[in-house]
């Protein structure tokens, strides 16, 4: 019997069972190659375009070397009020999408009402675009500071309640019905049962808002948001080209050191919270035993005799002080933010009739006006942003492969991930102009742009769920004889291809939100027809604008909430 089975063993495949995950997963593949083809032959791409427009980069850039730092106190203090208002608005959104995610999150809402109110209102934010919240308010309370603080904290909203609120859900159970069964209180059992176990994760997560935000505000300042973007786009309106190079070079080095301080702070709080609960629970043990022992004063069963209120506070340790310090600083840059805006936190509430009376304006909204040519925009923004999404991915996969240090050598990740830093650096709006100089005005000058801020975005995101993986199947796989290319492929990509999955659809949301910030210097779409309504004032088309545009972004949050619930 063995020896007959032997024989057909040897010759048959091994192949994966059809399931209905994987029927899902390849339809999806297939929609994705008949979207990227169709997306490349409506906005007319091709790179044949870039590799003669080269030739014009490297002209424009020789006229404008060296760059001049005109009035470089003057920039200094730009960019600082640009860093301000990255803290602001971060600091804003973070009081508002606190509350906002524990009322979407099942396990802490009130009522499901108050869940679907909330649920609402991230997806709101989220859809809006920071560039149109900016438009809003500078035109609601006039150019400066406080409408770009306003428009950051608004779209953060969000993504730190959507954040906020997955992470309060996933807490495990047996902790607040441990509380619960105490007699606390729910505000209690929020407190001691749910806070602690997702502090670490807001603290991290808002680092890494402020880190999008002061690449936001950079932007938000070329529509009259404050900060060193308005003074770009001063300099770029007057030609000033070598005077911006210098604005770039400064933006450059802000947030490359943003960056470093951020990574700095995220990894000393990861690192903090990763210490064993066994570890942790035990070295308590032994100091309440060091204590009880200490006293020698038992009760007649074995308790203390007498109550001593210096046991339930917590000790001074070093994590205890590093939080400390971490709050205060936090702090303290809040308040030297608002010292160097000449802001209060009252302008934010005083400024809300003013805000309302300029939303009126814009609805009910026109459709008719521009006609199909909004229908139009909308296909092409959502072409690019397909295209970026596709063609990013394509180099990001293998820069992530480099980034990530379970798998590379480790000058290989340093220098990968030194790459993505230069990348991220520099804002897609000033990718865009590089672009337009090679290709000319127009939608393929936006995919180029929007491809390459992708690969640092998206590369980042590669390497840290690869470094994610579990090492056991990885050395499963190489103890059997296994090459580097069949490790990785087998072991590492295979695990990982969920997330990814996830990632690329995410970005491919975050993609179509930016195509409408690529179309103030001429990148096409629906972003230049936005440009132009804003311009000429045309209150009702840009309302209609921004229904399209929080339409298509709904329509993708949905697709990628599908394929995370079939696929993922």
């Amino acid at each position: 019997m063995a020896a007959s089975v032997a024989p057909a063993l040897q010759g048959a495949r091994t192949r994966p069972p059809w399931s209905r995950q994987r029927a899902a997963f390849l339809a999806l593949m297939a929609l994705v190659c008949g979207a990227f083809a169709a997306s490349w032959l409506g906005i007319h791409m091709g790179f044949f375009s870039l590799f003669t427009g080269i030739g014009n980069i490297v002209h424009f850039v020789g006229q404008n070397l060296p760059p001049q730092f005109v009035d470089f106190p003057r920039i200094a203090n730009e960019a600082l009020i640009t860093l301000c208002i990255a803290v602001l608005g971060t600091a804003f959104s973070m009081v508002l999408a606190v509350p906002v995610g524990f009322a979407a999150a099942s396990n802490t809402t009130p009522h499901r009402a108050v869940r679907w109110v909330a649920r609402s209102v991230i997806v709101a934010c989220r859809a809006v675009p920071d560039l149109v919240f900016a438009i809003i308010f500078v035109e609601a309370l006039g150019v400066g500071v406080l409408p770009g603080v306003l428009a950051l904290a608004f779209h953060s909203i969000g993504m730190l309640g959507k954040v906020f609120a997955d992470n309060i859900e996933q807490v495990p159970p047996r902790q607040t019905e441990a509380v619960k069964s105490t007699g606390a209180s729910r505000w209690q059992v929020m407190m001691t049962g749910i806070v602690p176990e997702v502090l670490p994760t807001f603290s991290s997560v808002a680092l890494y808002r402020l880190d999008i935000n002061l690449r936001s505000s950079v932007i938000l300042g070329y529509v009259g948001a404050g900060g060193i973007g308005f003074l770009l786009n001063e300099y770029m309106g007057e030609l000033q080209f070598r005077a911006a190079m210098g604005i770039v070079i400064v933006m450059f080095v802000l947030v490359v050191s943003m960056e470093v301080v951020a990574a700095v702070v995220r990894r000393s709080l990861i690192g903090l919270e990763n210490q064993p609960v066994g570890a942790a629970v035990s070295a308590r043990a032994r100091g309440a035993r060091r204590s009880s022992s200490a006293s020698g004063r038992l009760g007649p069963w074995g308790g203390a005799a007498s109550f001593d209120p210096r046991t339930l506070r917590p000790p001074w340790t070093r994590t205890r002080v590093q939080r400390f310090c971490f709050v205060a600083g936090a702090l303290a840059v809040i308040v030297a933010s608002f010292v160097v805006t000449k802001t209060t936190p009252w302008q934010a509430f005083e400024s809300l009739g003013k805000i309302w009376h300029t939303v009126t304006l814009y609805f009910p909204p026109n459709f008719e006006t521009e006609g199909t040519s909004l229908l139009t925009g909308a296909l092409q923004s959502l072409a690019v942003a397909v295209i970026a999404t596709l063609g990013g991915y394509f180099f990001a996969l293998p820069i992530g492969l480099l980034a990530a240090r379970n798998v590379s050598r480790p000058w290989e990740a340093r220098t990968a991930r030194l790459l993505l830093v230069v990348i991220r650096a520099v804002p897609e709006l000033v990718i865009a102009i590089v672009f337009i100089v090679a290709v000319g005005l127009g939608l393929v000058a936006g995919a180029l742009a929007l491809t390459v801020g992708t690969v640092g975005f998206l590369a980042k995101l590669v390497a840290d769920n690869i470094e994610e993986v579990s090492p056991a199947p990885r050395e499963a796989v190489v103890s059997a004889g296994a090459t580097k290319p069949q490790e990785i492929a087998t072991s590492v990509l295979t695990p990982a291809l969920p997330m990814l999955v996830g990632n690329g659809l995410y970005m491919l949301d975050i993609n179509f939100r930016s195509v409408t910030i690529l179309g103030i210097v001429g990148g096409g779409g629906i972003g230049y027809i936005l440009w132009q309504s804003v311009n000429i004032l045309a209150y009702k088309t840009t309302g209609a604008i921004i229904i399209l545009t929080f339409v298509v972004v709904v329509v993708i949050e949905g697709l990628t909430n599908w394929v995370r619930k079939y696929l993922i």
